[in-house]
């Protein structure tokens, strides 16, 4: 039986409704997490997101975008954060694109999901609404009155980022999002936590279920506890050099000291006479 177009309309009124059958029929997810459950429908002007690492933050804020595109005609998202990374939030939403398109050709008839410019670093659909992947650098400026921009992995970005974006953001009164997993606090994610302006998510591994508290107590283990705070607890350390511990620092020097000692003991044994060099 096929789907109606009224049925089609109503789906796309809901973000969350949209983003449960696109991560389906793009990856085979069962769910979302409550906490992106939330992300999907906060339509705050500002959004700030301290998440862990392997949250699955970059997803859900990619279903955000296209959600945003397919609904709202000539919208602009910009996609901002070191090129590498916005290239691959930029393959997520084409992946994403590609299951809606398919789910609307299989099960109704004749509506369709239209991209008329599709490149590594752009999406444009036949609604005229653009997704745009742009380096953490200088090079935002070029665009203006965006409705959402999201800067993702914002702890690694240049603090001409935001000074260039948050002109454009009063302009267009569109959506701002800063997430990333914490670096250090040299940087604008660290001083932007405090600025009241933002509705917070402070999303730790405790709130993902695919990260198992196993998986934790290996990455303590190996990292120590300074590393596991920061990385998957969301925490702000100053001094990065305590990210890992005097215990996996000890066993790397340990190592380089065995092979060095493997080393030496081959050249004496050359010297010796007891083996040839090749």
């Amino acid at each position: 039986m096929k789907i109606s177009e009224r049925a089609v309309k109503r789906l796309l009124r809901d973000p969350v409704a949209f983003g449960l059958l696109v991560v389906r029929h793009a990856w085979g997810w069962k769910e979302i997490d409550p906490w992106q459950i939330s992300v999907l429908r906060d339509v705050s002007r500002y959004i700030y997101m301290n998440c862990s690492r392997q949250s699955g933050k970059s997803t859900i804020l990619m279903v955000k975008a296209l959600w945003v595109a397919v609904n709202i005609p000539n919208a602009l998202i910009l996609v901002v954060a070191e090129q590498r990374q916005s290239n691959e939030d930029l393959r997520r939403v084409r992946q994403l694109t590609k299951a809606f398109s398919d789910f609307l050709k299989e099960n109704t008839e004749g509506i369709t999901l239209d991209l008329i410019t599709e490149n590594i670093t752009s999406l444009e659909f036949s609604n005229g609404s653009r997704i745009i992947a742009l380096p953490a650098n200088d090079k935002v400026r070029g665009y203006s009155a965006p409705t959402m921009v999201i800067i993702d992995e914002a702890a690694w970005a240049e603090d001409i980022v935001l000074i260039s974006l948050n002109p454009m953001m009063a302009v267009s009164n569109g959506q701002l999002i800063l997430a990333s997993t914490p670096k250090g606090t040299d940087n604008f994610f660290y001083r932007e936590a405090k600025n009241p302006r933002y509705e917070q998510f402070n999303i730790t591994w405790h709130d993902c279920p695919r990260i198992t508290p196993d998986y934790i107590a290996r990455e303590r283990s190996i990292y120590g506890e300074a590393y596991v705070r920061q990385e998957y607890e969301c925490r702000f350390l100053e001094d990065l050099s305590t990210v890992f511990s005097e215990k996996s620092l000890e066993a790397a020097m340990d190592s380089e000291e065995e092979v060095f000692a493997e080393e030496m003991d081959n050249i004496q044994k050359v010297l010796q006479g007891e083996v040839e060099l090749i």
